[in-house]
């Protein structure tokens, strides 16, 4: 055992600084039950030194299980996760999987698990990828959640990681029977995530953590920006408007209705985005005030706000598609491939976001010389799978032919 230890130390070690590390979990990694500031990924962060990036993506509810409503791999936090491209990943998933509704469909967990690990090991960083057991659930559990189902699950998870060559760290031995760290018999507390915390810490250097946990004002970390786009290539109005302007070259008097079209509609357009944008956060809210009531009367009401918030979301969407929509309109056909090659850029860009600041002038200039070749063509199938086909296959040459091999470490072509 010490054997593995050290060799899983000086792994580390191979590493440029600092080391990024995603943390993959549900509401147990996310933070609930602990204090403000003490979920055990920030206590990790705060555990390790400057050498060390530890990000946080957990998801309150997240399961393995792909039809589950909270599925982790429709989360903005899994997709930011890979987009990161850690050099550690841990993941803490499966105690959502307990749910009976969810372990009905226990013999594909295993299968979906792998699926989730090997996503990871399948990017350019090539991390090496922590499988934790999920903790001991206290008691008769909650919310669905119980301890017969996370014991069934331990050796599936197991039994993945040793055909993918992750490595397991047992949460689950590390908080087994301490009742008193779960106050709802599924969350630990703040002291319940310290032990996660010093059991990662251990089976990431090796060593046991002595002493006690830095706090929140005592580590100050400059940690990197890291850029993720989540829809590459969206535009907002005023973004499609000063597209126009700088990339189609058009003359005076086919410029201008269109300019007094954007000047007219811009405020009413910006109105009723924020007025959309308002709703959904008040039904957001309303929809948490009610996901755990104990009043029978309230609880239809978890339902009711979040259905709500899912139709004001797709009334967002097409009242933003339809407004660009109709300013694209305007330009004349001559003039749209200027509009679609500027369009494109942006998609590329975005896609390249965690590595821009390296690009050269040259790359950028052959990327730009890429968009315009394809900028008639893209402007033509607007918001359409083609587009979308149009998109990758322009983005994947970019990522074979027009970055170098330290590049195409920070960014992955699917």
């Amino acid at each position: 055992m010490k054997q593995i230890i050290f060799l899983l130390a000086i792994a580390t070690l191979a590493h440029a600084a600092p080391i990024r590390i995603a943390c993959l979990g549900d509401s147990i990694t996310h933070g609930v039950g602990a204090e403000t500031g003490w979920s055990w990924p920030e206590q990790l962060d705060r555990m390790l030194d400057a050498n060390w990036d530890v990000r946080n993506y957990g998801h309150s509810g997240a399961s393995v299980a792909k039809e589950e409503k909270h599925t982790i791999w429709s989360q903005k936090e899994y997709r930011n996760a890979l987009l990161l491209h850690p050099d550690i990943v841990i993941i803490l998933l499966g105690a959502n999987d307990t749910k009976p509704d969810n372990w009905a469909h226990k013999s594909e967990f295993p299968k979906l698990y792998k699926e989730l690990v090997a996503s990871f090991q399948k990017l350019s960083s090539k991390p090496r990828v922590f499988c934790g057991t999920p903790p001991f659930v206290a008691k008769k559990g909650a919310f669905g959640i119980n301890e017969p189902g996370v014991q069934e699950q331990i050796p599936m998870i197991q039994q993945v990681a040793s055909e993918l060559g992750a490595t397991v760290i047992d949460v689950h031995a590390a908080t087994v029977g301490k009742d008193e760290l779960f106050k709802d018999n599924v969350h630990p507390s703040t002291a319940g995530a310290t032990i996660i915390a010093k059991t990662v810490y251990k089976a990431l250097t090796g060593k046991e953590w002595t002493g006690e946990i830095p706090s929140v004002s005592a580590v100050t970390k400059r940690k990197p920006v890291v850029r993720f786009i989540e829809n590459p290539g969206e535009l907002t109005y005023r973004e499609v408007f000063a597209l126009i302007a700088s990339e189609c070259e058009l003359p005076s008097h086919g410029f201008a209705p269109i300019r007094e079209k954007f000047e007219e509609t811009e405020p009413q357009v910006a109105a009723r985005i924020a007025e959309l944008e308002g709703q959904i956060e008040e039904f957001d809210q309303l929809r948490m005030k009610f996901k755990h009531t104990t009043i029978e009367a309230d609880k239809p009401l978890y339902g009711e706000y979040k259905g709500k918030a899912a139709v004001t979301q797709k009334e967002l969407a097409k009242y933003k598609f339809d407004m660009n929509a109709a300013l694209i309109a305007m330009i004349s056909a001559e003039s749209k491939a200027g509009f679609g090659a500027g369009w494109l850029y942006k998609y590329v860009s975005d896609r390249l976001a965690p590595i821009s600041s390296t690009l050269t002038a040259e790359q950028r200039r052959k990327l730009r010389a890429s968009c315009r070749a394809k900028g008639a063509a893209y402007a033509a199938i607007t918001n359409t799978p083609e587009r979308s086909i149009e998109e990758l296959a322009l983005y994947q040459n970019v990522y074979n032919q027009i970055l170098d091999t330290e590049q195409k470490k920070g960014v992955d072509p699917q």
